[in-house]
């Protein structure tokens, strides 16, 4: 890793600053003889955040995603304690893989600004976001996303999201109300939005897509006209809603949600129902799932929660709009706003 600090934190320094760290890396090349740094970027990873820890955790999963998503990580740090209005520092992730002599390396960009400047932080991005590749903002900054968000706090986050490709939220422990309403208005815009609560539902939606991917099935997804959530939380969340909107989309099936005891929060139970058939997912155990249908056969899973690496990571491989969660989450306020 190699850095540089740059204040006052202007494009054209930023970038000038950028380019002594891969002189750096070149010298280091020179000095072996050999090519020994690949630079890659595929897309801009931008991430706005407002924790305590000034975008380290951030950093680290930037850090992380960049060797399956080669990328210009930026990371925007929004702190009353900030030094500088706005203040930059630069630096070259830089990896080797496994049997390899030649690194791998990607551009971070991490950007500390005071509230007040958030708001002016568009026309920075502008001048450091490669041209005619994806631009993917990850929003950290629960003040912007907050029903009790100033009007500086909104126009710091819009000015980011004008930017983007795709905007990534987590609507994990927010108001589900509030949020869907919030990602509605966005979606509005034209805005493409990914919640990260919909990545969490992959264990859950791949076993039940498998089952009925099977060309030979006897008894095919449209025969089943009940589904049933069953939650384990005090209040539903987004992801009961979510599951319940993919199952639904295509046919409007009829849906019902139940709260039950069961291993940890979310989802606990899936249950389908036909005439002929019913097909029960379920936990059974901390870190479980069995698979299970009345015509005899049943198949067990292992049950992890996935980190916040791996929901982005499978986020990030999808740079344009996602049918799926489109789909569903059109139905998940539907139902929604039936169960209230």
């Amino acid at each position: 890793m190699s850095s540089a600090i740059v204040y006052p934190a202007h494009p054209e320094q930023i970038l000038k600053a950028l380019g002594k760290v891969w002189t750096s890396l070149g010298y280091e090349e020179k000095q072996h003889n050999a090519p020994t740094v690949l630079r890659a970027c595929a897309m801009t990873l931008i991430v706005a955040t407002d924790e305590e820890d000034k975008g380290f955790s951030a950093s680290q999963t930037i850090a992380e995603l960049m060797r399956e998503h080669p990328s210009r990580g930026i990371v925007i740090a929004v702190s009353a304690q900030a030094e500088h209005s706005i203040e930059a520092r630069v630096l070259a992730q830089c990896w080797k893989p496994f049997g390899k002599a030649q690194q791998i390396c990607c551009e971070e960009i991490e950007i500390t600004t005071r509230p007040e400047s958030w708001p002016n932080i568009g026309p920075t991005l502008v001048g450091l976001i490669p041209a005619d590749l994806p631009v993917i903002f990850w929003c950290r900054h629960t003040a912007a996303l907050s029903p009790a968000a100033t009007r500086y706090q909104v126009a710091g986050l819009e000015a980011v999201m004008d930017l983007s490709t795709k905007v990534v939220v987590d609507t994990h422990g927010e108001d589900l109300s509030t949020a869907l309403e919030l990602i509605s208005q966005w979606r509005a815009k034209g805005r493409v939005i990914a919640d990260l609560q919909w990545a969490r539902l992959t264990a859950w939606r791949q076993p039940i897509a498998q089952v009925f991917d099977n060309a030979s099935r006897e008894i095919p997804f449209a025969k089943f006209d009940t589904i049933e959530i069953g939650y384990t939380d005090e209040k539903p969340s987004a992801r009961p809603f979510y599951v319940a909107g993919w199952l639904s989309s295509a046919r409007k099936t009829k849906v019902s949600f139940k709260r039950t005891k069961g291993f940890g929060s979310g989802i606990h139970c899936i249950t389908l129902r036909s005439e002929s058939e019913t097909i029960k997912f379920e936990r059974t155990g901390p870190d479980t799932m069995t698979l299970s249908s009345t015509n005899g056969r049943e198949r067990r899973y292992i049950y992890a929660e996935p980190s916040v690496y791996s929901l982005l990571n499978e986020e990030l491989g999808i740079t344009g709009p996602d049918p799926a969660f489109d789909a569903a989450f059109t139905r998940a306020r539907e139902l929604m706003n039936d169960y209230r």
